[in-house]
């Protein structure tokens, strides 16, 4: 908004370009993070706001979440960088109200695990209650949060209509279009499953980190090119108006992201928590089906569907048979334990560090393959 007064002001073109403002919003929000961080980090030390049984290995280096600190960087840069229009305020209804329940359940872990130090409570109890919202309850929040803001959408924002992309299908031969009854159902569990699955991912330090960004990268190359008439045409996807404006908003999100990842890395001083992870992949699941890939998300969102699914079918399965289909749910624990099992890699931290490292090459891989399959391949 502050970059589109200045553009009014002095009719200077730099200003009203979407890539300056998008490099304004990363580089403002990387500054106000790496400023910010720290003296946040310190005061959760100081008051002991810690969300997790397990500390990091450097003594006196509790880890705590980073998702509020999150929100309001990226809130701050948008209201600098952004024009906002139905796209931006529809993404930041979603990244406002999934991180306030993710913040919740932050919360309650603080405070049971401080009942919990007292002797309050048991650490069964504690494990029993760390969530302040059931897994149940939080996912009848994602759905109807998801479903109110796909329904506003749909009837606010002309170029939600149904028509969606395909991979391997060039929409100047077929854009295929999905009626109303069908299509509302697919933007609300796309947004919830990946609210889930980036929430699922964050196990390990910066595991969810580095596919949010390459995620969030497809989301601005695509937006950008997507919102010209004469690229879109050339290229053959939907030109979709407006939707460039979603930019500077991914480039907030990169931007933070670096900068968390300066303190998220290992030994971490701090964790994304349940705010940042829910809220984020929230913003994610609806950014893609604004720039119309919504069947794209198994292909750049991988990690996050692959660990949605394996705590899906690892529930239901046991449900049925009273067996386990994976070691443990979700599945970045399974390869845990069979490395542990199987003697690779020596300590924990580097097995850690060895799943880690080859999904962050996972997701950058299938950034290469789904930005080709959207662009090329059709």
């Amino acid at each position: 908004m502050l970059i589109e007064f200045l553009y009014q002001q002095t009719d200077t073109y730099l200003f009203y370009s979407r890539l300056f403002s998008t490099a304004v919003a990363a580089l403002l929000s990387f500054t106000l993070a790496m400023l910010l961080f720290q003296p946040y980090i310190r005061f959760l030390q100081k008051y002991n706001v810690s969300s997790e049984l397990e500390q990091s290995t450097q003594a006196r280096q509790p880890v705590m979440p980073a998702g509020i600190l999150f929100l309001l960087i990226i809130s701050f840069t948008c209201l600098i960088t952004a024009r906002f229009n139905s796209y931006v305020i529809s993404a930041l209804i979603i990244y406002v109200f999934f991180s306030i329940i993710g913040a919740i359940d932050d919360i309650a872990k603080v405070v049971n695990k401080r009942r919990l130090a007292r002797g309050s409570i048991t650490k069964e109890e504690y494990q029993y209650k760390a969530d302040g919202i059931s897994a149940s309850l939080r996912l009848i929040l994602y759905l109807i949060i998801s479903l109110a803001v796909a329904i506003l959408a749909y009837k606010y924002i002309p170029n939600i209509n149904g028509h969606i992309t395909v991979p391997f299908l060039s929409v100047a031969r077929k854009f295929p279009y999905m009626p109303v009854l069908l299509f509302i159902p697919f933007m609300t569990l796309a947004i919830a499953i990946m609210a889930n699955g980036v929430n699922f991912t964050d196990g390990f330090d910066t595991l969810s980190t580095v596919p949010l960004i390459t995620c969030s990268i497809f989301v601005g190359i695509i937006s950008y090119i997507s919102s010209n008439s004469v690229w879109s045409k050339y290229l053959l996807i939907p030109y979709i108006q407006g939707v460039e404006e979603v930019l500077p908003l991914t480039g907030a999100v990169i931007g933070t992201l670096l900068a968390f990842l300066w303190f998220n890395s290992p030994p971490s001083s701090i964790i994304m928590g349940d705010s940042g992870s829910v809220g984020l992949g929230g913003l994610i699941g609806i950014l893609f089906i604004f720039i119309k890939a919504g069947f794209y998300l198994p292909i750049l969102g991988f990690i996050f569907v692959l660990e949605f699914l394996s705590t899906f079918l690892q529930i239901g399965y046991f449900k049925l048979t009273k067996k386990r289909l994976f070691k443990m749910a979700p599945i970045h624990h399974h390869f845990q334990i069979l490395m542990r099992a199987k003697g690779y890699y020596g300590t924990e931290a580097n097995i850690k560090a060895k799943i880690t490292w080859r999904f962050h090459i996972i997701s950058a891989l299938f950034l290469i393959i789904g930005t080709i399959l959207f662009l090329k391949i059709r």
